[in-house]
C-alpha cells in the first residue's frame, strides 16, 4: 500500500514545459493552483490560491504536452517529492514538487 499519496484538483497556471534528457527520458514541468475558501470572522468568504509544482516523465509528460495548456482544469495524481541541494554560495535550498503518476484532464 502507498503512504505518500497525494491527489489535487486545480487548474494549470502555464502551459507543460518540456525538457528531454541526455538519455531519452522527457520531463514535463507545468504549475496547478488550488483554491481554499477561507470564512473571515466578518462572515465574509474569500479563496486562498496555493500553487503547486507538478513534474511528469515520459508517456505522462507527453500525455501533459498534447492535453494541458493554461487554465486547464486538471487532477494530479502521485506523491510529494522533497529535495534539497546547496546554490553556488553554499546555502541549503529547498525544493517540494508533485511527482505525478496519472493526469487527468477535465475540459474534456
Amino acid at each position: 500500500m502507498e503512504q505518500n499519496k497525494v491527489q489535487l484538483i486545480g487548474y494549470v497556471g502555464t502551459s507543460p514545459v518540456m525538457k528531454k534528457l541526455p538519455d531519452g527520458s522527457k520531463r514535463a514541468g507545468l504549475r496547478v493552483a488550488t483554491h481554499h475558501l477561507i470564512k473571515k470572522k466578518d462572515g465574509t468568504k474569500d479563496y486562498q490560491t496555493i500553487w503547486h509544482d507538478v513534474v511528469a516523465w515520459d508517456k505522462t509528460a507527453e500525455y501533459a504536452e498534447r492535453s494541458f495548456v493554461r487554465g486547464s482544469h486538471i487532477i494530479v495524481e502521485g506523491s510529494i517529492v522533497y529535495r534539497t541541494y546547496a546554490d553556488q554560495l553554499g546555502h541549503t535550498r529547498y525544493l517540494t514538487f508533485i511527482q505525478a503518476k496519472n493526469l487527468v484532464n477535465l475540459d474534456r
